[in-house]
């Protein structure tokens, strides 16, 4: 069942009943809750089936709801009428949820309505109409084509905020411990100190997928594996990095979204930075050779407080950035033919920038992270291009 479809449902299904009390719930919540506004919409969690074949993108939710209210023996007008005129409001509120959705990505399967009256019910001795249905959800969510594309494609390192999140509990707020790979090869994020643990978050989301939330303080990710150079299940010269992110508008200060350890002095094998979040942050990315001398590029003047998928790909001597599939800039190094951008002891960081002292330690970033795949390869535009589109489709951006 798809966490984010139903959520929109749920949120639709309220905002569009506009004549008394909703819940979403169970039979018996009617009877907990003392103070029900009547008419009284009870929506019971559905049940759901996915799509039959592989090319199909939706997923049918049948539910059952309940519309209740007190009926008393001695009002003008029959019962008769009193079901007629509940089960009126029962369907014009069902049409007007249909109605929202204008690009008709949730729609009525046929023949699938049915109407129950039912009298004298719960403590209040209430009468109820039982409205069930089968909504058809075209959603945003990958498909296993999409997967297997991906897939296909060898991903060295596939972080997903929806899938393969390890929490806990700590200072009122569900943190992440550990960020599990997709790929299959091992190499995990995770942080091992509670307080720099960033935050889990899947209410009121842009797009109703999950947030890791890093607080542009302390919190930082680590990679498991401290070698992940070429070879095995690392990463070779020639790779390609997509991310999904945004940076608060408010974030405090410029800070490193992903980067390898230094090199000579406090120079990082490369890294993705956010600069400028006063006037609006914008995704800088710059890379290092051996001898300390650095390729740069500003990547895009997008503000990064919208959601984006940004590429950058390494190849040959080229540092190139793509933002939602479109190439936006480039910059080339002779240097960077036979230099080692995964080389060294130290791991990749999410978050933060690392020191030669310590991990984690400086240039901490206030972000929002969705996804990372880093690719083995040098991928071609049209790769790129298609990789961003899944992507987008999936988180539902629309730039």
């Amino acid at each position: 069942m798809s966490f984010k479809k139903l959520r929109d449902l749920r949120d639709r299904f309220e905002s569009k009943w506009i004549n008394g009390g909703f819940l979403f719930g169970y039979e018996n919540d009617i009877n907990e809750n003392h103070n029900n506004d009547y008419p009284l919409l009870l929506v019971l969690p559905p049940t759901s089936e996915i799509p039959s074949t592989e090319s199909e993108s939706q997923e049918e939710f049948t539910f059952e709801c309940l519309v209740v209210k007190p009926y008393y023996q001695n009002q003008t007008g029959s019962l008769d009428v009193v079901f007629s005129l509940l089960e009126q409001e029962s369907l014009s509120w069902l049409q007007r949820v249909l109605d929202s959705y204008t690009k008709k990505e949730v729609i009525l399967s046929p023949d699938s309505i049915s109407v129950e009256r039912e009298k004298e019910l719960y403590n209040d001795k209430l009468i109820q109409i039982r409205l069930t249905f089968t909504l058809n959800c075209f959603s945003h969510n990958f498909t296993h084509v999409d997967e297997l594309l991906i897939t296909n494609l060898s991903p060295r390192v596939w972080l997903r905020s929806d899938m393969g999140v390890k929490t806990s509990f700590s200072g009122g707020n569900e943190v992440v411990s550990k960020w599990i790979d997709q790929s299959g090869n091992g190499n995990h994020f995770e942080q091992t100190t509670t307080t720099k643990m960033p935050s889990y978050e899947y209410e009121s989301t842009d797009n109703g997928y999950p947030f890791i939330s890093f607080d542009g303080t302390d919190d930082f990710l680590q990679c498991v594996n401290s070698g992940i150079s070429s070879g095995g299940s690392g990463i070779a010269h020639d790779h390609t990095i997509f991310i999904v992110t945004k940076i608060e508008d408010n974030a405090p200060s410029s800070g490193i979204i992903l980067c390898k350890e230094p090199t000579i002095s406090t120079a990082h094998r490369f890294f993705i930075e956010s600069k400028d979040p006063s006037t609006g942050a914008y995704i800088f990315a710059a890379a290092h050779r051996d001898d300390d001398v650095d390729s740069t590029i500003i990547a895009d003047n997008e503000k990064l407080s919208t959601i984006f998928v940004h590429a950058l790909r390494f190849k040959e001597q080229t540092l190139t950035h793509f933002r939602d599939g479109i190439k936006k800039s480039g910059a080339m190094d002779s240097g960077y033919d036979n230099f080692s951008f995964y080389g060294g002891t130290r791991p990749i960081v999410m978050g933060a920038g690392n020191t030669p002292e310590a991990i984690g330690a400086t240039a901490q970033v206030q972000m929002k992270m969705q996804e990372l795949i880093i690719f083995n390869d040098d991928l071609t535009d049209s790769q790129v291009q298609k990789v961003s589109s899944i992507l987008e489709h999936k988180y539902n951006i629309s730039n």
